[in-house]
């Protein structure tokens, strides 16, 4: 594999083959398809992310998930495709040192796969996709929902947005016009064109439509356009925690109470600002 992309993989996607000095939580990818082992990590990581219920540990890790998502997106992108199965690799939890719990997946060894041929690169991607959601995603997703109970609805809901997030972070790196397109081509395909079967699913869980919300800027400045998360993080099942300006389950009129509470931070945010120079 080529350096630099085995160092976006482990600076951008947590992927790497050194395991952490000192792991607050070890556990072996391929356990994470099954009950026991998905409660294993959900009872280890809900006192890291201080969850008040282990449904909101359960919705932390698999949101957390669609990081290494698009790990495997990032390859196809470069037409450059390592084995990522849970088999491969150690999922491990240690403490960044901005002081929350985060993740690392530790691969046993780097294993090339086969990449496209010439002509056939629709067929590569869609085998390939098909395989990593159906074969590697869809077990942790169901484990995690019996594991702690939860509707797997919500649990598939927990994708799309972080994922089209981290797909215009791509976009916006990219180097030309050609290359955003083969990016935006490629959210198009696993959210709209790869058959909800593979999932497991009636239809394809990834492809939502986004609500846009305004949220408050700077004094003088326009509002900005952010998306209204498609499943709730469960923020507010947390110590301290409370719902999200983006959360589906904010009433309109929290919402709005809440963008007047930003507005009065933000205009005294500028007016400390003013004062001290």
């Amino acid at each position: 594999m080529d350096s630099s992309l085995q160092h976006v993989l482990a600076e951008q996607f947590g992927v790497t083959t050194e395991s952490h000095p000192q792991p607050l939580f070890t556990i072996a990818g391929s356990r994470l398809s099954t009950v026991d082992g998905m409660r294993e990590l959900i009872s280890a990581y809900s006192p890291l992310m201080k969850a008040l219920e282990p449904a909101a540990a359960c919705v932390y890790f698999i949101s957390r998930l669609g990081v290494l998502n698009m790990a495997v997106h990032g390859m196809m992108l470069k037409d450059e495709l390592i084995d990522l199965a849970p088999e491969l690799w150690t999922l491990q939890i240690y403490m960044h040192k901005q002081g929350y719990a985060e993740f690392r997946y530790v691969l046993d060894d780097i294993r090339q796969l086969e990449g496209p041929r010439e002509g056939v690169r629709s067929a590569w991607r869609k085998e390939h996709l098909s395989h990593w959601y159906g074969t590697h995603i869809r077990p942790i997703v169901e484990a995690a929902s019996l594991a702690a109970d939860m509707d797997i609805t919500h649990l598939w809901k927990l994708f799309p947005t972080r994922m089209r997030y981290m797909f215009d972070r791509l976009k916006e790196q990219a180097g030309s016009e050609q290359e955003q397109l083969r990016i935006e081509d490629e959210w198009t395909f696993v959210s709209r064109e790869l058959n909800g079967q593979v999932f497991g699913r009636a239809g394809n869980p990834l492809n939502v439509k986004f609500i846009y919300l305004d949220y408050p800027s700077a004094p003088g400045e326009p509002d900005t356009q952010v998306r209204m998360k498609s499943g709730c993080c469960m923020f507010y099942c947390t110590e301290g925690g409370y719902y999200c300006y983006t959360c589906p389950r904010l009433k309109p009129s929290e919402r709005e109470e809440r963008k007047v509470q930003i507005r009065e931070k933000l205009a005294q945010e500028a007016a400390s600002k003013a004062a001290a120079t």
